[in-house]
């Protein structure tokens, strides 16, 4: 079978590429042929079809330059995107794939390659990385408060322009309200074969606003089989792994560090640029050892006790729990989305009230002080993560959604 696999990054950066990444090896393992469309970026990995990606795009530059022409670039990029529909085209000519398997693409790409691939008759499937086909904003978040926020509902895309929740800004919010409403207008639920969304907790949210329970199939995450690792090491520090920013609750943990100052923490990740100020006054039991991947990423996590995500937005199914799972590590997370699906309270970690520092940092203590216990509380953790994680069970779920979408005869394993 020939997939081509759609995301905006071609790089390793978010749990949508990591995704992309780990599907396409464990598709080519299995015999498929596999080709993907991204978005031109300067720190994307080489690729035969580069020449073919939709063109490079920053909004926040194109924001910093305010005017008319800038805001209609904006508009259509984000809403639907002409030259990427053009360039799928091409894409689709040249590769001649038997299924579309889109993960994020809003914003860059944008839903308008949905109806290219059912031009040629392509089944299309979605794995959904976050809410943005039920929540404007993506989040069920207002930005500049923190709130959680379903105003929306099942049809209500004004809400955004009333409450400005994305970024503070009515410009913002208006167009996310547009793009909500153009894609509802054309139909583009109805254009996709399968979503599958990696947590229940995703899933339940969509069949509660309406998305037909044929088109949505619940399918986990997967992770190649070398990050599971067999050791043992037990080490001295909480790690936090990810993107540094408010939404991931990193004031919340710096607070909880300053309460629990026995604790040692390790921050490990991109610093987002309105956090870089918090990184001169950290706690003297904290540490940020910046961008970390590959092995330098694996030996965090081996020497690490536990793993904290103190996030404040219903995660979905965020690749630093399954991670930390992997390397046989309990999670501290926020009893918060779909996080409570994976971090089983006193089994595969803890769970807090999101955005309590006290209970954050009586948590970390609790597993400081009781190694024998976290410590099987991460084998608990692995035994979960690779009985419903691992690649066979992830590959013989896909091919099922596959085979029913194209009723094509998937090669032999």
């Amino acid at each position: 079978m020939r997939v081509l696999l759609v995301n905006t990054r071609h790089f390793r950066g978010g749990g949508d590429s990591t995704y992309t990444f780990n599907l396409a090896d464990l598709l080519r393992s299995k015999g498929h042929e596999v080709a993907f469309f991204a978005m031109q970026d300067p720190r994307n990995l080489p690729d035969p079809n580069a020449d073919l990606f939709v063109s490079y795009i920053d909004f926040r530059e194109l924001n910093r330059n305010r005017g008319l022409g800038a805001g209609l670039q904006v508009l259509e990029r984000v809403v639907y995107s002409t030259e990427a529909r053009s360039k799928f085209s091409q894409m689709l000519d040249r590769f001649r794939p038997d299924i579309v398997h889109l993960q994020s693409i809003h914003a860059h790409i944008t839903p308008s390659v949905i109806f290219e691939a059912k031009k040629y008759h392509l089944p299309v499937v979605w794995t959904l990385h976050d809410y943005k086909m039920i929540c404007p904003n993506s989040t069920f978040r207002i930005d500049t408060t923190g709130e959680i926020c379903e105003a929306c509902g099942k049809s209500s895309y004004y809400q955004p322009i009333l409450k400005r929740c994305k970024k503070g800004s009515l410009l913002a919010s208006a167009t996310a309200s547009v793009e909500a409403y153009v894609h509802a207008l054309t139909r583009v639920r109805e254009s996709v074969d399968v979503f599958l969304p990696p947590s229940v907790f995703l899933k339940d949210k969509l069949l509660d606003r309406g998305f037909s329970p044929t088109r949505v199939c619940h399918l986990p995450l997967v992770l190649p089989t070398e990050m599971f690792h067999a050791d043992e090491l037990i080490g001295d520090y909480i790690l936090f792994l990810g993107r540094l920013e408010p939404v991931k609750g990193v004031h919340v943990l710096l607070e909880a560090a300053r309460l629990a100052p026995e604790v040692k923490l390790i921050l490990a990740g991109q610093l987002a640029q309105s956090l870089a100020s918090d990184m001169s006054y950290l706690p003297t039991n904290t540490q940020y050892v910046g961008m970390k991947s590959g092995e330098e990423l694996a030996q965090l996590l081996r020497h690490a006790k536990a793993v904290v995500v103190p996030s404040l937005w219903y995660e979905n199914q965020p690749f630093s729990i399954l991670e930390a799972f992997a390397s046989g590590k309990p999670v501290i997370a926020s009893d918060l989305g779909g996080m409570t699906e994976l971090v089983i309270p006193q089994q595969r970690g803890l769970l807090v009230p999101p955005g309590d520092a006290e209970a954050l940092a009586k948590a970390m203590r609790w597993m400081v002080a009781n190694p024998g216990k976290a410590k099987e509380m991460g084998q608990t953790a692995q035994r979960y993560v690779i009985n419903q994680h691992g690649p066979e069970l992830h590959y013989e779920r896909l091919m099922d959604v596959y085979s029913k979408v194209s009723g094509k005869v998937t090669p032999d394993v």
